[in-house]
């Protein structure tokens, strides 16, 4: 029988990279103390040598999984498939893989796939809860796993986290309106459980307040954070009597929607109906008129929060570490 090939080891990426087997160990394992040029060196010599650490022993002998977890409420929404794949890119650098869970706006889901997490021992997880009241991280923090929430508060949390300015987004959508000569301005909003649209709603209401204009409450319109909800609320704020000039939209997914029904409505947009959405989705650049949206730094936001994940595992006792982005407007046609 011909000799079967050996198999390349962690002593030959050693030898050849003339480090110790410790320091191809921590480098592979994504630890920080590692001599930039000796973990340069150590990543050459595993590209040369086409070395594939064994995942699953590793993972034994740690007791703890090479998989970080990314638990998302809508996996159709482009803001967090954007946040997803920069974290992703993070995770694979530093010697992880990344496995996606989408709760669906679920509690149910998000209960389930907490529970999948902790038996799994994943190595770390980046959460976007469903609930800022009813989420329940406390299975994760009790198994010492790692964390970091990103997008939305979870009431009592003071953990690591990525987080958007969100009442600086609504106070620029106010202000570009009212810069452009709107005053009838209307809202269509998330659910008052969702931290990001509630505070994008608050940002927008006490702005206008400070302008003198204040905010009717019947301009107001709760939706879920899909496509069709856009859509419903849109119909339901024209069929007001007054009709508003202007409305500003505080998801992706609902602007979309929104969007949409203005154009079945045949609506003019910006005379009839002005329009300020959120996030820099590709649509809202191909349409016409072009949407003004408030965009939010995805891929920074997914960098971060898995950088936020390397320094907790080299640091489990340290103090979290809260970051927040600042939003930006993007004015184009529709205002």
């Amino acid at each position: 029988m011909p000799r079967k090939q050996n198999a390349v080891s962690i002593m030959d990426v050693a030898s050849r990279a003339q480090v110790s087997t410790a320091t191809v160990s921590r480098v592979l394992n994504g630890k920080g103390n590692v001599d930039p040029a000796l973990a340069a060196a150590v990543r050459q010599a595993v590209r040369e040598t086409g070395y594939t650490p064994n995942i699953t022993g590793r993972a034994l002998r740690r007791q703890v999984s090479d998989v970080w977890a990314a638990i998302v409420p809508d996996i159709e929404n482009p803001f967090f498939t954007a946040v997803v794949a920069a974290l992703e890119s993070v995770a694979i650098s530093n010697g992880y893989s990344l496995m996606l869970f989408n709760t669906n706006e679920r509690l149910d889901q998000e209960r389930r796939y907490v529970e999948a997490v902790v038996s799994q021992r994943m190595a770390g997880v980046v959460l976007a809860v469903s609930s800022e009241r009813d989420s329940d991280i406390s299975p994760i923090t009790s198994a010492g796993i790692p964390l970091v929430l990103i997008d939305r508060r979870l009431r009592g949390y003071l953990g690591d986290a990525v987080f958007v300015d969100n009442l600086t987004a609504g106070r620029q959508a106010a202000k570009h309106l009212i810069a452009q000569g709107f005053t009838d301005i209307a809202c269509i909003a998330g659910p008052e459980d969702v931290s990001t649209t509630e505070d994008r709603l608050s940002g927008l209401r006490e702005e206008l307040e400070a302008a003198g204009i204040g905010l009717r409450p019947e301009w107001v319109r709760r939706s879920n954070l899909r496509f069709e909800g856009g859509e419903i609320a849109l119909r339901s704020l024209v069929s007001n009597d007054p009709v508003p000039k202007a409305v500003y939209v505080t998801n992706g997914p609902i602007t979309a929607g929104a969007f949409r029904a203005a154009q079945q409505l045949e609506i003019e947009i910006p005379a009839t109906l002005g329009i300020v959405g959120t996030d820099d989705d590709q649509w809202t650049r191909m349409v016409a008129p072009a949407v003004t949206v408030i965009a939010q730094p995805t891929a920074r936001i997914g960098k971060l929060a898995g950088e936020c994940l390397v320094a907790r595992s080299n640091d489990p006792i340290g103090a979290g570490q809260q970051i927040t982005l600042a939003p930006s407007l993007l004015a184009r046609d529709s205002s």
